[in-house]
């Protein structure tokens, strides 16, 4: 009698192919170019980047989120993921979705790098707090999700969203770690940078 176990087991498979070994370097990469970017921002007053990093700072302003933040919050996590899903369905996928990777790669460190050169000291504890630990949710998420999407791709036959479908323990597992990023960055990163903004 065979019994219907949630396993994880793809995890482990989807971990071990070479098309997530190649979405690490390709986010990599994206990282790389977003620190450098980051910290070589102008720092004269007028530049767009500088008003960028900026808000970044302004971001940590420590008070909880509003309807309209939590909306937008919960876009902006499942809108990388909805994202990842259409570019899976269309031709020349893993060039988009390796697109993709490293574009999310180097908005984090885009975002980190321009808070610590905003912000000093204060932009390290805005980076860990507000980006870090929100990443250590959302990269996995996301490099599971696209390394199943285009392992999907790979059994074009059966169709996409059956193809998929095989690796949907693995997706319920990315979407609750985009829950777990929202939750952290509407509940918690208000009130850490609260306890300690002048």
């Amino acid at each position: 009698m065979k019994r219907n176990i949630f396993s994880f087991s793809v995890v482990r498979r989807l971990r071990q192919s070479p098309v997530f070994a190649f979405l690490v370097a390709v986010l990599l990469c994206g990282v790389l170019a977003g620190s450098f970017t980051g910290m070589h921002i102008p720092q004269t007053e007028g530049s767009y980047v500088n008003d960028l990093a900026r808000l970044v700072s302004s971001n940590a302003a420590g008070k909880m989120p509003t309807l309209r933040t939590v909306a937008a919050c919960l876009a902006g996590v499942y809108g990388w993921m909805l994202a990842a899903l259409v570019l899976g369905a269309v031709p020349g996928r893993l060039i988009w979705v390796a697109v993709l990777m490293a574009v999310r790669g180097f908005l984090l460190a885009f975002a980190a790098a321009a808070a610590l050169v905003e912000s000093g000291l204060w932009g390290i504890y805005i980076s860990v707090v507000s980006i870090g630990i929100s990443a250590v949710f959302w990269l996995p998420a996301m490099l599971l999700l696209c390394t199943a999407i285009l392992d999907a791709g790979l059994t074009p036959e059966s169709g996409y969203v059956a193809a998929l479908q095989r690796n949907r323990n693995a997706v319920i597992l990315c979407v609750l770690l985009l829950l777990g990023s929202a939750l952290w960055r509407l509940l918690a990163v208000p009130v850490l940078l609260g306890l300690f903004s002048a």
